[in-house]
């Protein structure tokens, strides 16, 4: 292993008194990572409950996947929502037509 010297505390204050509430430690390690830039799709919900919705839409998607959903509920005004939902199921429903099963988390 490739042991390095300890990285000294930096201080923006110029006093020397480290204000970061963890110590940080030096290392060199790959890391893996992505960006996600959000894309804008477009379904019908097949029905809807506090915990969830059904989703009806033209892509299949893995589960696990995390989705911002935002939509508007019927009423006079309309209540719109806007909330996070993760990928809990997905069946096919005809050619490229998925049912997909939402549970929100926001």
């Amino acid at each position: 292993m490739n042991e390095q010297p300890p990285v000294p505390p930096l201080s923006s204050s110029g006093s020397g008194i480290e204000r970061r509430q963890f110590p940080r430690i030096g290392i060199t390690t790959k890391v893996q990572y992505s960006v996600v830039i959000p894309s804008i799709e477009h379904g019908t919900t097949k029905d809807i409950s506090q915990g969830g919705l059904c989703l009806e839409c033209n892509r299949k998607l893995a589960l696990g996947t995390i989705l911002r959903l935002e939509f508007d509920l019927p009423g006079n005004p309309p209540e719109h929502i806007e909330a996070l939902g993760r990928v809990m199921w997905q069946r096919v429903q005809g050619e490229n037509v998925f049912l997909t099963g939402i549970k929100f988390l926001t």
